[in-house]
């Protein structure tokens, strides 16, 4: 089972970080949208789409465009702010908000969720009774390994589970990793994808047989202002590094993997699933 996922957010983060003037940059990140748009309608493919609630709501045509062609829509906050040091409070209100805009514009019930930067942890996983309360029936947030700003590693299975927490139940489509030296690495998206050759890839894909992307259509962008800058005590270096190596040829690398294996949404893939014979995992 390999499941295709995008966050959207590139056209508020490019507004927001001021990465270029506006008339440079949307040009490329709109045809990079179509141009993935149209290789998903060539292969038949559907994939879940997670929109930024500001993004929704200063771009509501990013999202019709998506929905136009039939794909499976979710949400990634509204903020997109990491939840590390949330309230409960904070992330209800910031949910509540991204679902009604989103679903405003769909006119469809939004109930699929990834945080910003996989920030649920072991120390907020209650955000996840959130989710479930606000008929979020999906969660991708969890990244079963340790990372900048998120990271589960004593979540117990790399596998679609059941979530039991706070009296509520929500599916969990955790992201997968590989034992690449000893340390369990990310390879299906973002940055990872952007630094792993293709045929390393191709072999990780074919291995496992459960597989979920996530892309950002900035990570595509190969013409993107690059800038030398410090984030939250990492060094400028290790920054630049983790946000433009491989860019160059990133998107052609996407088409092969889309295009050399087959892809279903979250949506699809629940209908899949014998959810009765997946973990439960208790937090």
């Amino acid at each position: 089972m390999r499941i295709l996922t995008f966050d959207i957010e590139d056209w508020w983060a490019y507004d927001y970080y001021k990465i270029g003037d506006k008339r440079d940059w949307l040009p490329r990140i709109d045809n990079y949208l179509d141009e993935t748009l149209d290789l998903l309608d060539e292969r038949n493919t559907k994939a879940t789409f997670f929109i930024l609630g500001k993004l929704a709501k200063d771009w509501p045509k990013v999202v019709t465009r998506i929905t136009s062609r039939g794909h499976h829509i979710g949400c990634h906050s509204f903020s997109h702010k990491f939840w590390n040091n949330s309230t409960p409070k904070e992330v209800a209100e910031d949910t509540h908000k991204a679902l009604d805009i989103i679903e405003n514009i769909t006119g469809k019930k939004v109930d699929a969720y990834r945080a910003p930067a996989f920030s649920v942890t072991e120390k907020n996983s209650w955000i996840l009774s959130i989710l479930a309360e606000n008929g979020i029936e999906y969660d991708c947030s969890i990244f079963p390994s340790t990372r900048s700003y998120g990271g589960f590693p004593s979540y117990k299975t790399k596998l679609p589970s059941v979530i039991h927490i706070n009296g509520t139940l929500i599916k969990e489509f955790p992201v997968v990793t590989a034992s690449i030296l000893g340390r369990e690495v990310a390879y299906s998206g973002g940055g990872y994808f952007r630094m792993f050759p293709y045929w390393k890839i191709r072999s990780l894909v074919q291995e496992n047989e459960y597989v979920m992307t996530y892309f950002h259509i900035k990570d595509f962008d190969k013409d993107q202002i690059r800038t030398y800058r410090s984030f939250e005590g990492e060094s400028a270096i290790s920054r630049y590094f983790k946000k433009y190596y491989g860019l160059k040829g990133n998107f052609s690398k996407f088409c092969k993997v889309v295009n050399n294996f087959d892809f279903i949404s979250v949506e699809q893939a629940d209908k899949m699933i014998n959810w009765a014979q997946q973990p439960r995992i208790i937090l």
